[in-house]
């Protein structure tokens, strides 16, 4: 009888047990998920602080003939190296409407639409008005991104590209392939030009300029 009732106890130990794990592990999962959702807003408060991207406003462009640069001025803010900061784990992919490709740096990073809530370069790399989609004859598609050691410094190594190297963009499924033709630094005073030929099809990428936190770097790729 001893021994029945030692067993019983010992079974019904292991169950309480068993009990207690499983609370465990279900409250580590809402306690994470709950960490997560915390930890994003946080992110979107400390951001803030550090940069943010405002609309871009086309100022009248001189008239130009073909094979001329485009001198076209937009109002941003400074897009700043910003220190290794993680982010939540939020997936994205599912808002993306396209990709950007490096294959000389092994990039691949989705874009999603101008208007969406994360279109933003502390989550992203983003979509700057005014810009026209790949679709666009003479259109100039603009994308920023962050430099420096971040999770989200997804432009952290565009120093490494060189005139003719090839970018690709998908959008809509279809591939779109670049060259780029010029890159040029701008100063960090909220005026940056955009100097491009307009009667090409263009992709610009704009990021903190390696080493030089007075400056941007602007890369003019052609369509291919």
């Amino acid at each position: 009888m001893e021994n029945l009732i030692n067993k019983t106890n010992i079974k019904i130990t292991i169950g309480v047990l068993i009990v207690f794990i499983g609370i465990c592990i279900l409250s580590s999962n809402y306690y994470n998920q709950k960490k997560f959702e915390v930890f994003d807003e946080m992110n979107d408060l400390f951001y803030s602080q550090l940069i943010e991207i405002e609309d871009l406003d086309e100022i009248t462009e001189e008239e130009v003939t073909a094979n001329v640069e485009e001198d076209l001025h937009v109002e941003t803010s400074v897009i700043n190296e910003i220190p290794n900061t993680p982010v939540s784990a939020i997936d994205y992919s599912k808002y993306y409407v396209g990709y950007l490709s490096i294959p000389k740096l092994d990039l691949k990073k989705g874009f999603t639409e101008i208007d969406n809530k994360y279109n933003n370069v502390n989550r992203n790399i983003q979509v700057i008005k005014p810009s026209d989609y790949p679709d666009k004859v003479a259109g100039n598609f603009i994308i920023a991104g962050h430099s420096g050691n971040s999770s989200v410094s997804f432009f952290k190594d565009l120093y490494k590209l060189n005139l003719e190297d090839e970018l690709i963009i998908t959008y809509n499924g279809i591939e779109y392939k670049y060259i780029i033709k010029n890159i040029y630094t701008d100063a960090k005073d909220g005026d940056l030009a955009i100097k491009r030929n307009k009667n090409k099809t263009t992709l610009t990428l704009i990021t903190c300029t390696k080493g030089d936190k007075t400056t941007q770097t602007i890369y003019i790729t052609e369509r291919d």
